[in-house]
């Protein structure tokens, strides 16, 4: 299978991002990826399993660790801003 300047052409009209200065160049490699392709497609590859990672592992996930619960005042102490009605004040962002 290969591709015709017209149908390049065309794909150029649809892919309005590509642009090209010589149409032959072009042909010429998009019928050299589409050879390529149809070598691939040629290759018996019935007894392959499909893979989705090449690693066999699986997730390997810690135990859950309870955290100690802290109450909002410990939290708050913990700011270096100011505090009012238990909300942190920032400066304004909007001048």
């Amino acid at each position: 299978m290969s591709l015709t300047q017209d149908q390049i052409k065309k794909l150029l009209k649809n892919l309005s991002k590509l642009s090209v200065d010589n149409e032959e160049v072009l042909t010429t490699k998009v019928n050299s990826i589409v050879w390529y392709m149809d070598l691939l497609n040629e290759v018996d590859t019935s007894w392959v399993e499909p893979t989705i990672s090449v690693s066999k592992k699986e997730n390997i996930l810690r135990e859950d660790i309870e955290k100690k619960e802290f109450s909002r005042k410990e939290m708050l102490d913990c700011s270096n801003q100011k505090v009012i009605w238990d909300q942190i004040a920032i400066s304004s962002i909007m001048k």
